[in-house]
């Protein structure tokens, strides 16, 4: 029995038949948009033959909430404004919103759950935003990761009541009341929507993944947009859980281990989150209530856990220290995972980034050099001769060694690049916005800083020097439609930047080392 049969026999007596599906023009958009050949005055065509659509389309595209800056007044403009991703993704929110109208399923609140939806897929966009990847699918994905939910409680009307505490629980939480209540989760009726609405897998993956212990078994896109809106769904319980603390603790370690951000930069990104949604409700002709703001909302949960008792003066004392104790606790919590996003990411000896976190970065660099055009350089650098230092003066001497280099390769490079330790003496720099003039000039600076240093020695003055190798990759920039094909290419991509690089490097050894060489991918 394959993986969908065995979803639908769990489900019992929900059949397909029972669950929602797009209007035909969204399946239609959604096939067009998956083949390279349509044009844009095709989807024109199909997206015009749905009045309801094309005014939703209209309204949303010139709201402020995009942003494009000119008034778009028909529907061909709106199909080349978009381009043909973002105008897939707008027609399955669309259908998705279109899906729930209120009083479809008596005593559930509609209100609050596409509030809830839209704080997800809100925390989405704003998160693919600040580490750089797509806003737009990352929305649409937000708005879908839970439709599962929603197709239980259309397929157990008799059970809509149960969303009245589901929406007050962190995502794990729910997941288990979901195991429970319906003897199967919204991800695995997910899986079962995607398959038969015909999703493309960079949708259908992350929506069926995005409760996964570990992404390691999928590609670097789907991983990275399972991730992301596993993050979303805990940045959306941070205002909504009952124990928004304990949510925001767990918000912070998620979103730090994923793409490593800083506590500073996550909590600015939940500020963000409020507006968000008032706007994004707005732009899609969604009501939502008033949204607190992220300070508000962590000063009333503490006042809310004191005031909560109230019976006594010694209780209130009690609830006030205690609530000090958890502050302390979540604090250290915070560090701890700190520390391990510190071991996750970071070469113990060097404290450079290792070979994982740097091959991250590297295909997020792809991706957004891709977009802009703009050239990427890569440097190799090799130790001359530190087998035979090793030998000579100990293991723990050559230690020291590394750790030196790797603070002159820091010192040296800009914020915005990348130092790794990818392998013994192998050290890699990945050079964002550089061409090769600017890429030699900072691989020479470094094979320079290298050779001019000392290392100390009890019996002698150690010196070495260094071979360098670089690359420089020059993409010509592509459209969003055409993002899904540099997508499938990262690996080849890498490997041949990785490639030009490396045998630059073994050149300069042929050579006679200590230089820099350069070649172009």
């Amino acid at each position: 029995m394959d993986d969908t049969s065995a979803v639908i026999t769990k489900l019992g007596k929900i059949t397909p038949a029972d669950l929602p599906t797009p209007p035909e023009v969204a399946i239609q958009v959604v096939h067009a948009c998956a083949d390279s050949r349509t044009t844009s005055r095709q989807l024109a065509k199909i997206v015009a033959s749905d009045t309801a659509l094309v005014a939703e389309l209209l309204r949303m595209v010139n709201s402020p909430y995009f942003g494009f800056g000119q008034r778009v007044n028909n529907v061909a403009q709106a199909v080349v404004v978009l381009g043909q991703r973002a105008l897939r993704n707008f027609v399955l929110s669309f259908s998705a919103r279109e899906t729930l109208r209120t009083g479809v399923i008596t005593n559930f609140n509609s209100l609050g759950y596409w509030e809830a939806t839209l704080r997800r897929a809100v925390g989405a966009r704003i998160l693919a935003e600040t580490v750089k990847t797509h806003e737009d699918e990352a929305f649409t994905l937000g708005m879908l990761q839970d439709f599962g939910l929603l197709a239980l409680f259309l397929a157990y009307p008799e059970r809509a009541g149960e969303w009245d505490e589901m929406q007050h629980l962190n995502p794990d939480e729910r997941y288990q009341v979901e195991q429970h209540v319906f003897g199967v989760t919204h991800e695995e009726v997910g899986r079962v929507l995607a398959e038969r609405w015909a999703l493309p897998d960079d949708l259908a993956i992350p929506i069926a993944h995005h409760h996964a212990d570990h992404h390691d078994d999928l590609s670097v896109p789907k991983r990275t947009m399972s991730q992301l809106i596993t993050c979303a769904d805990w940045i959306a319980a941070t205002f909504t859980a009952s124990d928004k603390r304990l949510a925001l603790v767990r918000c912070r370690k998620l979103i730090g281990e994923h793409f490593g951000l800083e506590q500073d930069a996550i909590d600015t990104l939940l500020a963000q989150i409020p507006e968000g949604v008032q706007d994004a409700a707005n732009a899609l002709g969604l009501k939502v209530g008033r949204q607190s703001a992220f300070d508000d909302m962590l000063r009333n949960a503490n006042r809310h856990l004191i005031e909560g008792s109230q019976e006594s003066k010694d209780a209130t004392e009690r609830l006030v220290h205690a609530l000090a104790e958890r502050e302390r606790l979540a604090e250290e919590l915070q560090q701890a995972y700190d520390r391990l996003a510190q071991l996750a990411y970071y070469d113990p000896l060097t404290a450079l980034v290792n070979r994982r976190r740097f091959e991250e970065l590297f295909c997020a660099e792809i991706t957004r050099h891709s977009r802009s055009g703009n050239s990427l350089s890569l440097v190799m650098v090799d130790l001359d001769g530190f087998k035979q230092l090793n030998d000579k003066y100990g293991h723990l001497f050559g230690d020291t060694v590394l750790q030196m280099v790797a603070g002159v390769l820091k010192g040296t490079l800009r914020n915005s690049d990348v130092a790794a330790r990818v392998g013994g003496d192998e050290l890699c720099l990945l050079l964002p916005e550089t061409d090769a003039e600017g890429g030699e000039v900072a691989a020479e600076r470094v094979r320079a800083a290298i050779e001019a240093m000392v290392f100390p020695h009890p019996s002698t003055e150690v010196r070495a020097t260094a071979s360098v190798g670089g690359s420089t990759w020059a993409p010509e920039p592509v459209s969003p439609t055409e993002m899904r094909d540099v997508f499938e290419a990262i690996p080849d991509t890498m490997r041949a930047i990785l490639d030009a690089a490396d045998k630059a490097m073994y050149e300069v050894k042929a050579a006679g080392r200590n230089a820099v060489r350069w070649k172009k991918v």
